[in-house]
Protein backbone atom coordinates (compact mmCIF):
# COMPACT_ATOMS: atom_id res chain seq x y z
CA UNK A 1 0.00 0.00 0.00
CA UNK A 2 1.33 3.42 -1.14
CA UNK A 3 2.11 6.00 1.51
CA UNK A 4 -0.04 9.30 0.70
CA UNK A 5 1.42 11.82 -1.40
CA UNK A 6 1.14 14.44 1.78
CA UNK A 7 2.98 12.55 3.80
CA UNK A 8 6.19 12.77 1.95
CA UNK A 9 6.75 16.13 2.26
CA UNK A 10 5.92 16.13 6.60
CA UNK A 11 8.43 13.15 6.53
CA UNK A 12 10.64 15.25 4.42
CA UNK A 13 10.30 18.07 7.44
CA UNK A 14 10.24 15.82 10.57
CA UNK A 15 13.36 12.92 9.50
CA UNK A 16 15.24 15.28 6.89
CA UNK A 17 15.98 14.54 3.69
CA UNK A 18 19.24 12.32 3.50
CA UNK A 19 19.12 8.42 4.38
CA UNK A 20 21.55 7.98 6.84
CA UNK A 21 20.49 11.66 9.09
CA UNK A 22 16.44 10.07 8.31
CA UNK A 23 17.31 6.40 10.32
CA UNK A 24 18.95 8.67 13.03
CA UNK A 25 16.18 10.24 13.44
CA UNK A 26 13.56 8.03 13.34
CA UNK A 27 15.57 6.28 16.05
CA UNK A 28 15.51 9.25 18.19
CA UNK A 29 11.65 9.88 18.15
CA UNK A 30 11.34 5.97 18.22
CA UNK A 31 12.89 7.15 21.88
CA UNK A 32 10.80 9.93 22.15
CA UNK A 33 7.92 8.10 22.17
CA UNK A 34 9.20 5.94 25.08
CA UNK A 35 9.64 8.95 27.32
CA UNK A 36 6.45 10.37 26.42
CA UNK A 37 4.88 7.03 27.74
CA UNK A 38 7.09 7.74 30.77
CA UNK A 39 5.28 11.34 30.94
CA UNK A 40 2.33 9.77 31.11
CA UNK A 41 2.80 7.32 33.94
CA UNK A 42 4.92 10.08 36.01
CA UNK A 43 1.85 12.34 35.54
CA UNK A 44 -0.46 9.37 36.75
CA UNK A 45 2.12 8.04 39.56
CA UNK A 46 1.58 11.94 40.94
CA UNK A 47 -2.06 11.75 40.75
CA UNK A 48 -2.22 8.98 42.84
CA UNK A 49 0.27 9.90 45.02
CA UNK A 50 3.02 7.50 44.32
CA UNK A 51 5.78 10.20 43.94
CA UNK A 52 5.76 13.68 44.65
CA UNK A 53 4.49 15.88 42.35
CA UNK A 54 7.32 18.45 42.10
CA UNK A 55 9.77 15.67 41.64
CA UNK A 56 7.64 14.48 38.46
CA UNK A 57 7.23 17.42 37.10
CA UNK A 58 10.73 18.09 37.39
CA UNK A 59 11.78 15.01 35.69
CA UNK A 60 9.68 15.31 32.93
CA UNK A 61 11.39 18.59 32.14
CA UNK A 62 14.30 17.25 32.18
CA UNK A 63 13.40 14.51 29.43
CA UNK A 64 11.26 17.25 27.83
CA UNK A 65 14.61 19.77 26.96
CA UNK A 66 16.73 16.74 26.54
CA UNK A 67 14.74 14.81 23.54
CA UNK A 68 13.84 18.35 22.52
CA UNK A 69 17.43 19.24 22.40
CA UNK A 70 18.73 15.58 20.67
CA UNK A 71 16.10 16.09 17.92
CA UNK A 72 17.15 19.72 17.01
CA UNK A 73 21.02 18.51 17.25
CA UNK A 74 20.29 15.59 15.17
CA UNK A 75 17.70 17.04 12.41
CA UNK A 76 20.02 20.22 12.09
CA UNK A 77 22.75 18.01 10.93
CA UNK A 78 25.11 19.38 13.76
CA UNK A 79 25.53 15.53 14.93
CA UNK A 80 27.39 14.93 11.66
CA UNK A 81 30.34 16.45 13.01
CA UNK A 82 31.02 13.87 15.18
CA UNK A 83 32.21 10.48 15.47
CA UNK A 84 29.10 9.63 16.70
CA UNK A 85 26.71 10.78 14.29
CA UNK A 86 23.55 9.60 15.96
CA UNK A 87 25.10 10.84 19.40
CA UNK A 88 23.83 7.23 21.03
CA UNK A 89 26.52 7.15 24.06
CA UNK A 90 25.04 10.93 24.98
CA UNK A 91 21.91 9.81 24.49
CA UNK A 92 22.55 6.60 26.44
CA UNK A 93 23.84 8.46 29.43
CA UNK A 94 21.22 10.71 29.04
CA UNK A 95 18.56 8.07 29.70
CA UNK A 96 20.48 5.97 32.14
CA UNK A 97 20.59 9.10 34.35
CA UNK A 98 16.75 9.71 33.72
CA UNK A 99 16.12 6.10 34.70
CA UNK A 100 17.86 5.86 37.80
CA UNK A 101 16.23 9.44 39.25
CA UNK A 102 13.17 7.72 38.39
CA UNK A 103 14.17 4.86 40.23
CA UNK A 104 14.50 7.31 43.31
CA UNK A 105 10.55 8.56 42.95
CA UNK A 106 8.32 6.20 42.30
CA UNK A 107 8.28 4.83 45.23
CA UNK A 108 6.71 1.07 44.97
CA UNK A 109 7.15 0.60 41.52
CA UNK A 110 10.71 1.06 41.41
CA UNK A 111 11.43 -2.62 40.29
CA UNK A 112 9.22 -1.64 36.57
CA UNK A 113 11.72 0.97 35.98
CA UNK A 114 14.66 -1.05 36.33
CA UNK A 115 13.49 -2.97 33.05
CA UNK A 116 14.10 0.21 30.98
CA UNK A 117 17.52 0.05 31.82
CA UNK A 118 18.01 -3.44 29.22
CA UNK A 119 15.60 -1.16 26.75
CA UNK A 120 18.86 1.37 26.75
CA UNK A 121 21.62 -1.09 26.46
CA UNK A 122 19.57 -2.69 23.61
CA UNK A 123 19.25 1.03 22.05
CA UNK A 124 22.77 1.20 21.74
CA UNK A 125 24.07 -2.98 20.69
CA UNK A 126 23.56 -1.85 17.14
CA UNK A 127 25.73 1.34 16.49
CA UNK A 128 28.27 1.47 19.61
CA UNK A 129 31.63 -0.73 19.47
CA UNK A 130 31.75 -3.77 22.20
CA UNK A 131 34.02 -1.39 23.99
CA UNK A 132 30.88 1.61 24.30
CA UNK A 133 28.80 -0.93 24.85
CA UNK A 134 30.09 -2.62 28.09
CA UNK A 135 31.35 1.35 29.65
CA UNK A 136 27.99 1.77 29.17
CA UNK A 137 26.61 -0.98 30.84
CA UNK A 138 29.20 0.09 33.73
CA UNK A 139 27.71 3.48 33.98
CA UNK A 140 24.28 1.98 34.51
CA UNK A 141 25.65 -0.13 37.21
CA UNK A 142 27.66 2.54 39.08
CA UNK A 143 24.63 5.06 39.09
CA UNK A 144 22.04 2.34 40.25
CA UNK A 145 24.35 1.22 42.70
CA UNK A 146 24.86 5.26 44.52
CA UNK A 147 21.41 5.79 43.91
CA UNK A 148 20.30 2.79 46.19
CA UNK A 149 22.69 3.32 48.70
CA UNK A 150 22.31 7.27 49.20
CA UNK A 151 18.46 6.10 49.36
CA UNK A 152 18.61 3.22 51.63
CA UNK A 153 21.03 5.35 54.19
CA UNK A 154 18.23 8.58 53.46
CA UNK A 155 14.94 7.05 53.58
CA UNK A 156 15.20 3.84 55.65
CA UNK A 157 11.82 3.70 55.94
CA UNK A 158 11.29 3.55 52.05
CA UNK A 159 14.25 2.39 50.60
CA UNK A 160 15.06 -0.33 53.11
CA UNK A 161 18.62 -1.81 52.75
CA UNK A 162 18.01 -5.04 52.70
CA UNK A 163 15.23 -5.12 49.57
CA UNK A 164 17.59 -2.25 47.71
CA UNK A 165 20.41 -5.09 48.15
CA UNK A 166 17.97 -7.45 46.51
CA UNK A 167 17.45 -4.82 43.55
CA UNK A 168 20.41 -4.76 43.15
CA UNK A 169 21.25 -8.30 43.30
CA UNK A 170 18.59 -8.69 40.34
CA UNK A 171 20.08 -5.65 38.73
CA UNK A 172 23.54 -6.43 38.87
CA UNK A 173 22.68 -10.42 37.13
CA UNK A 174 20.46 -8.89 34.34
CA UNK A 175 22.58 -5.47 33.33
CA UNK A 176 26.17 -7.19 32.91
CA UNK A 177 24.61 -9.95 31.42
CA UNK A 178 22.96 -7.64 28.71
CA UNK A 179 25.91 -5.48 28.24
CA UNK A 180 27.33 -8.96 27.43
CA UNK A 181 25.25 -9.93 24.95
CA UNK A 182 25.14 -6.37 23.29
CA UNK A 183 28.84 -6.38 23.12
CA UNK A 184 28.57 -9.42 20.90
CA UNK A 185 25.70 -8.04 18.68
CA UNK A 186 28.52 -5.12 18.31
CA UNK A 187 31.39 -7.26 17.48
CA UNK A 188 29.03 -9.17 15.32
CA UNK A 189 28.34 -6.34 13.72
CA UNK A 190 31.86 -4.92 12.95
CA UNK A 191 32.63 -8.23 11.63
CA UNK A 192 30.03 -8.12 9.04
CA UNK A 193 30.71 -4.60 8.27
CA UNK A 194 34.45 -5.51 7.88
CA UNK A 195 33.68 -8.23 5.78
CA UNK A 196 31.15 -6.08 3.98
CA UNK A 197 34.18 -3.60 3.32
CA UNK A 198 37.27 -6.40 2.00
CA UNK A 199 33.95 -7.92 -0.33
CA UNK A 200 33.59 -4.49 -1.82
CA UNK A 201 37.49 -3.69 -2.07
CA UNK A 202 38.23 -7.37 -3.53
CA UNK A 203 34.70 -6.71 -6.34
CA UNK A 204 37.00 -3.05 -6.83
CA UNK A 205 40.33 -5.34 -7.48
CA UNK A 206 38.36 -7.88 -9.71
CA UNK A 207 36.77 -5.08 -10.89
CA UNK A 208 40.37 -3.32 -12.23
CA UNK A 209 42.09 -6.09 -13.23
CA UNK A 210 38.78 -6.77 -15.40
CA UNK A 211 39.28 -3.35 -16.59
CA UNK A 212 42.91 -2.19 -16.85
CA UNK A 213 46.08 -3.55 -17.81
CA UNK A 214 47.96 -4.78 -15.16
CA UNK A 215 51.76 -2.95 -16.60
CA UNK A 216 50.18 0.54 -17.80
CA UNK A 217 47.15 0.60 -15.84
CA UNK A 218 45.61 1.60 -18.70
CA UNK A 219 42.17 0.66 -19.74
CA UNK A 220 42.32 -2.57 -21.48
CA UNK A 221 41.33 -3.97 -24.68
CA UNK A 222 37.86 -5.31 -23.31
CA UNK A 223 36.95 -2.15 -21.53
CA UNK A 224 37.63 0.25 -24.32
CA UNK A 225 35.86 -1.76 -26.81
CA UNK A 226 32.75 -1.31 -24.48
CA UNK A 227 33.32 2.37 -24.64
CA UNK A 228 33.72 1.97 -28.79
CA UNK A 229 29.98 0.89 -28.80
CA UNK A 230 28.69 3.39 -26.25
CA UNK A 231 30.39 6.29 -28.05
CA UNK A 232 29.09 4.38 -31.40
CA UNK A 233 25.36 4.50 -29.84
CA UNK A 234 25.87 8.45 -28.57
CA UNK A 235 27.08 9.29 -32.55
CA UNK A 236 23.54 6.99 -33.87
CA UNK A 237 21.56 9.11 -30.94
CA UNK A 238 22.99 12.67 -31.52
CA UNK A 239 25.46 12.92 -34.24
CA UNK A 240 28.59 13.56 -32.40
CA UNK A 241 31.63 12.64 -34.62
CA UNK A 242 34.57 10.45 -33.08
CA UNK A 243 37.61 9.57 -34.43
CA UNK A 244 40.24 6.33 -33.50
CA UNK A 245 43.97 6.04 -33.60
CA UNK A 246 46.11 2.85 -33.47
CA UNK A 247 49.08 3.63 -32.23
CA UNK A 248 52.50 1.28 -32.85
CA UNK A 249 56.05 2.11 -31.49
CA UNK A 250 58.49 2.03 -33.67
CA UNK A 251 61.39 -1.29 -33.84
CA UNK A 252 59.66 -2.23 -30.29
CA UNK A 253 61.49 -5.73 -30.76
CA UNK A 254 64.60 -4.14 -31.12
CA UNK A 255 64.19 -2.40 -27.81
CA UNK A 256 63.27 -5.63 -26.31
CA UNK A 257 66.33 -7.28 -28.13
CA UNK A 258 68.93 -5.11 -27.17
CA UNK A 259 68.42 -3.66 -23.70
CA UNK A 260 65.94 -6.58 -22.79
CA UNK A 261 62.19 -7.25 -21.59
CA UNK A 262 62.78 -5.35 -18.27
CA UNK A 263 63.58 -1.56 -20.36
CA UNK A 264 61.07 -2.99 -23.06
CA UNK A 265 58.01 -2.66 -20.07
CA UNK A 266 59.92 0.93 -18.90
CA UNK A 267 59.42 2.42 -22.50
CA UNK A 268 56.22 0.92 -22.53
CA UNK A 269 55.11 2.89 -18.80
CA UNK A 270 57.27 5.92 -19.91
CA UNK A 271 55.30 6.33 -23.81
CA UNK A 272 51.67 5.57 -21.99
CA UNK A 273 52.77 8.88 -19.09
CA UNK A 274 54.27 11.17 -21.34
CA UNK A 275 51.00 10.78 -24.00
CA UNK A 276 48.88 11.36 -21.29
CA UNK A 277 50.68 14.07 -20.66
CA UNK A 278 49.62 15.60 -24.03
CA UNK A 279 46.17 14.42 -24.85
CA UNK A 280 42.96 15.90 -23.55
CA UNK A 281 41.18 14.83 -20.50
CA UNK A 282 38.42 13.57 -22.93
CA UNK A 283 40.77 11.23 -24.53
CA UNK A 284 40.28 7.76 -24.17
CA UNK A 285 44.17 5.72 -24.23
CA UNK A 286 43.57 2.08 -24.27
CA UNK A 287 46.72 -0.19 -24.35
CA UNK A 288 45.56 -2.82 -27.70
CA UNK A 289 48.13 -5.60 -27.76
CA UNK A 290 51.93 -5.58 -26.95
CA UNK A 291 53.39 -1.85 -28.25
CA UNK A 292 49.97 -1.39 -29.75
CA UNK A 293 47.83 2.05 -28.13
CA UNK A 294 44.27 2.68 -28.92
CA UNK A 295 43.16 6.31 -28.76
CA UNK A 296 39.40 7.04 -28.69
CA UNK A 297 38.71 10.92 -29.41
CA UNK A 298 35.17 11.49 -28.62
CA UNK A 299 33.35 14.49 -30.23
CA UNK A 300 36.16 15.21 -32.34
CA UNK A 301 37.06 15.84 -36.10
CA UNK A 302 39.62 14.50 -38.06
CA UNK A 303 41.67 17.84 -37.98
CA UNK A 304 42.06 18.03 -34.39
CA UNK A 305 42.59 14.81 -33.75
CA UNK A 306 45.55 14.85 -36.62
CA UNK A 307 46.94 17.58 -34.88
CA UNK A 308 46.85 16.05 -31.34
CA UNK A 309 48.36 12.73 -32.31
CA UNK A 310 51.55 14.88 -34.49
CA UNK A 311 51.59 17.40 -30.81
CA UNK A 312 52.14 13.48 -29.29
CA UNK A 313 54.43 12.73 -31.60
CA UNK A 314 56.44 16.04 -31.34
CA UNK A 315 56.74 15.34 -27.80
CA UNK A 316 57.34 11.73 -26.90
CA UNK A 317 60.83 12.35 -29.23
CA UNK A 318 62.54 14.55 -26.68
CA UNK A 319 61.51 12.78 -23.60
CA UNK A 320 63.51 10.07 -21.56
CA UNK A 321 60.93 7.00 -21.59
CA UNK A 322 63.52 4.36 -19.41
CA UNK A 323 65.00 4.76 -16.23
CA UNK A 324 67.48 1.87 -17.06
CA UNK A 325 68.91 3.88 -20.20
CA UNK A 326 67.85 7.82 -19.58
CA UNK A 327 69.00 8.34 -23.44
CA UNK A 328 66.93 5.99 -25.00
CA UNK A 329 64.40 7.53 -26.95
CA UNK A 330 61.24 6.71 -28.90
CA UNK A 331 59.03 7.31 -32.09
CA UNK A 332 55.80 5.95 -32.71
CA UNK A 333 53.75 5.84 -35.85
CA UNK A 334 49.85 6.00 -36.15
CA UNK A 335 46.67 5.30 -37.99
CA UNK A 336 43.94 7.49 -37.62
CA UNK A 337 40.18 7.40 -38.79
CA UNK A 338 37.24 9.09 -38.72
CA UNK A 339 34.07 7.21 -38.01
CA UNK A 340 31.44 7.94 -40.56
CA UNK A 341 28.02 7.36 -39.70
CA UNK A 342 26.26 4.15 -41.11
CA UNK A 343 29.63 1.75 -40.12
CA UNK A 344 30.22 0.05 -37.74
CA UNK A 345 33.52 0.59 -34.99
CA UNK A 346 35.06 -2.51 -36.55
CA UNK A 347 34.84 -1.14 -39.71
CA UNK A 348 36.18 2.41 -38.57
CA UNK A 349 39.48 0.03 -36.77
CA UNK A 350 39.83 -1.64 -39.78
CA UNK A 351 40.68 1.76 -41.58
CA UNK A 352 42.35 2.71 -38.91
CA UNK A 353 44.93 -0.53 -39.19
CA UNK A 354 45.21 -0.18 -43.03
CA UNK A 355 45.96 3.61 -42.34
CA UNK A 356 48.86 2.32 -39.48
CA UNK A 357 49.95 -0.29 -41.71
CA UNK A 358 50.84 2.75 -44.46
CA UNK A 359 52.26 4.57 -41.64
CA UNK A 360 55.08 1.87 -41.15
CA UNK A 361 55.48 0.87 -45.24
CA UNK A 362 55.97 5.58 -45.91
CA UNK A 363 58.65 4.88 -43.28
CA UNK A 364 57.44 4.83 -39.48
CA UNK A 365 57.41 7.77 -37.30
CA UNK A 366 54.55 9.29 -38.69
CA UNK A 367 50.52 9.34 -38.54
CA UNK A 368 48.07 9.49 -41.55
CA UNK A 369 44.86 9.70 -41.97
CA UNK A 370 42.51 7.50 -43.60
CA UNK A 371 40.86 7.96 -45.99
CA UNK A 372 36.59 8.27 -45.80
CA UNK A 373 35.25 5.35 -47.72
CA UNK A 374 33.72 5.83 -51.49
CA UNK A 375 30.83 7.81 -51.26
CA UNK A 376 30.24 11.17 -49.70
CA UNK A 377 29.80 11.26 -45.88
CA UNK A 378 26.93 12.81 -44.20
CA UNK A 379 27.20 16.32 -42.48
CA UNK A 380 26.41 15.55 -39.10
CA UNK A 381 24.22 18.59 -38.82
CA UNK A 382 22.39 17.46 -41.31
CA UNK A 383 21.22 14.22 -39.73
CA UNK A 384 20.85 16.58 -36.64
CA UNK A 385 18.66 18.52 -38.44
CA UNK A 386 16.79 15.51 -39.87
Amino acid sequence: MSCPLWLKPVGDLVLGTERHQRLRVARTLMAAYVYLICMFILLRGAFLGMCKEEHAYALIAYMSVGVTIFYLLLRSGWSCRRKDKGLVIEQSLFAITAIVVAYGIVGQARGAVLLLLALVLSFGMFTLTPRQTLAIGGFAVVMLAVVMAVLAQMEPNRFPPQLEVIQFGLAVSVLPTMSLVAKQVSELRERLLKQRRELHEALARVQELATRDSLTNLINRRHMQELLDQELKREERSGSLFCVAIVDLDHFKRINDTYGHQVGDEVLCGFVREALVVLRNADVMARWGGEEFLILFPETRAEQALAGLERLRDHVVTQSVSESVPELRVTFSAGLAEHVHGQSVRQSLERADHALYDAKACGRNRVIQAPAPAGKRPDPSERGAA
